[in-house]
């Protein structure tokens, strides 16, 4: 568990190596996806445009890091501001599905690739969302019991 040292929230050691590791994990997933992006670049894939597709490298980096740190403890440091961090996630990835659902398909019916890729962000925002509840309840059933 967190503990307090002069009014700031320290995490103990536990946490702290978690954390290495979640953002050593975040890396990795960041240096696959741009390597991966740049093969289908240099073999002329265009599956989004350039904007969308560093947007999406960085959500899913985003989001791997902060649903592995959720899910092993080691997100919050303080106790009152988890279920508001929990929320923003979750108005955020509900305000990019709402934006991109309703202009996904052009009026030919076909999908428009920039915002296919930001539906699946919001919808990886929405998974951190769903994460958080889960770990809180948990942890929550834990405690009572």
């Amino acid at each position: 568990m967190a503990t307090e040292q002069f009014g700031v929230t320290q995490f103990d050691e536990r946490q702290l190596l978690i954390r290495g590791q979640v953002f050593w994990h975040g890396l990795l997933v960041a240096v696959v996806l741009l390597v991966v992006n740049a093969l289908l670049q240099a073999n002329d894939v265009a599956w989004a445009s350039g904007y969308a597709q560093n947007i999406f490298i960085v959500l899913v980096t985003a989001a791997v890091v902060a649903t592995e740190a959720i899910l092993r403890g080691a997100f919050f440091g303080r106790r009152q501001n988890r279920w508001f961090v929990i929320g923003i996630f979750g108005v955020v990835g509900l305000a990019i599905v709402i934006v991109h659902a309703s202009a996904s398909f052009d009026t030919t019916g076909v999908f428009k690739s920039d915002h296919i890729v930001f539906l699946i962000a919001g919808v990886m925002f929405l998974c951190i969302t769903v994460a958080g509840i889960t770990k809180e309840l948990i942890e929550r059933h834990t405690r009572d019991e």
